[in-house]
């Protein structure tokens, strides 16, 4: 039988508003075969293998049967030939653990198609130390909500290989779980959320420097103390040496939280190869309806059917994360006295902008 979805477009006119009702015919849209895996130094291997979905669809892409899929792997301990070992709805896991240096190909044989796709593994990462400290700002006040506007100094030492050109990820993650007093409801919620891509602000020009920075900012506020919500880059300045980093991570407290809300952030770096810097890149300016396809149209593929791109990505990765330590989470009664005059003083513009962002996200 024939579906239909029905999506509610609202289109805001200069004047007025009015609707209109867009209908997909999904018997009409052809499916697609996806291969997507990022294959990581000191990480199980597996690649998620399916037909791409329709964009409203938010189950698992459909299986793809029982392809035939065999990885080729060429590294310094000689070469190897595998077969998946063990299924996961659309995981295919293999026996084997990829190390830095590894060249791997992967082909996969489904009916009359054939998908191919090659990649190799960075050299592990090398940060051998990660630290943080809190300092004050002191308690501002923006709009009708007091609020506190503490920072997360995350203090990272990176050694940069002098034989590769390497490309770094950097982003933060935030676990936020517990109780919270919705005020424009006047009721209490309860909160598990993950974000994968939470603001924090950089100044190190090895980093964030025109000539090295791929990716961009959320914003740009004065004196260097611009937002970003990820940071791709290459090693242009870094090359070959060691150096201590940082980057700044803006916690605003929610004083609508119920005491013993927990607030789990995470520091990310990644080692990645050129084929995923363009794919990422590709996703960040993908606008308009792009956004909400599960396969973003326009967006580079270094995976071949037939021959032809295809869909999804295979590259391999050096990934390293740190827990940060935010403990106690810096309430204004968890914070002495003492180090209210030890902080970094922001501008005020500065702050009044941090704020209006992170406000976004509680509003949510």
């Amino acid at each position: 039988m024939k579906v239909k979805t029905y999506i509610l477009v609202i289109l805001t006119l200069v004047m007025a508003a009015c609707q209109k009702v867009v209908e997909f015919d999904i018997d009409e849209i052809p499916s697609q075969l996806v291969l997507n895996g990022l294959p990581s130094d000191g990480n199980r291997m597996f690649v998620n293998f399916a037909y791409s979905r329709f964009f409203l669809d938010t189950s698992a892409g459909r299986s793809a049967g029982s392809p035939e899929m065999t990885l080729n792997i060429s590294g310094p301990s000689g070469t190897l030939t595998l077969h998946p070992d063990s299924l996961s709805r659309t995981n295919y896991f293999f026996l084997y653990t990829p190390q830095g240096g590894d060249s791997l190909s992967i082909t996969v044989k489904v009916g009359a198609n054939t998908v191919t796709s090659s990649t190799k593994i960075p050299k592990p990462l090398q940060v051998p130390t990660c630290n943080t400290f809190l300092t004050w700002t002191m308690p501002r006040t923006a709009g009708n909500t007091d609020t506190v506007l503490n920072l997360c100094v995350v203090n990272f030492t990176l050694s940069d290989y002098a034989d590769e050109d390497n490309y770094y990820y950097i982003t933060v993650s935030e676990h936020d779980s517990g109780s919270v007093f919705r005020e424009t409801l006047q009721e209490f919620d309860t909160v598990d959320t993950l974000y994968r891509n939470n603001m924090f602000m950089c100044t190190d020009r090895a980093l964030t420097g025109s000539d090295v920075l791929l990716s961009s900012p959320v914003v740009v506020l004065p004196m260097g103390y611009t937002v970003y919500d990820r940071i791709i880059c290459n090693d242009k300045v870094l090359n070959g040496t060691s150096a201590t980093h940082s980057i700044i991570i803006p916690i605003l407290v929610d004083t609508n939280e119920v005491r013993g809300f927990k607030h789990e952030l995470v520091f990310h770096i990644e080692s990645i190869r050129p084929e995923r810097v363009r794919y990422l890149l590709d996703v960040a300016n993908a606008t308009g309806m792009t956004q909400m396809f599960a396969e973003p149209a326009g967006v580079y593929s270094n995976v071949l059917v037939n021959g032809e791109q295809g869909l999804g990505l295979f590259s391999g990765i050096s990934h390293l994360k740190f827990p940060l330590n935010t403990e106690p989470w810096p309430y204004p009664e968890n914070i002495p006295s003492a180090s209210k005059s030890a902080g970094i003083e922001l501008p005020s513009e500065v702050v009044t902008e941090i704020y209006r962002i992170a406000r976004q996200r509680y509003k949510k």
